[in-house]
């Protein structure tokens, strides 16, 4: 559940369409060192896990 703390601002690195939509390329920066599988991560107020 995403709580409303943003810890980065990421920048969409491509966009690409896919069968099932669209896939996306996000550099995190610092804060992708930090992530583990399953972490969930807020793209546009929207939590992608």
């Amino acid at each position: 559940m995403f709580t409303g703390i943003v810890r980065h601002v990421g920048k969409v690195l491509s966009a690409a369409a896919s069968p099932a939509g669209r896939r996306l390329r996000i550099d995190l920066g610092p804060l992708a060192g930090g992530l583990a599988l399953g972490d969930s991560v807020a793209v546009n107020g929207a939590c992608l896990t």
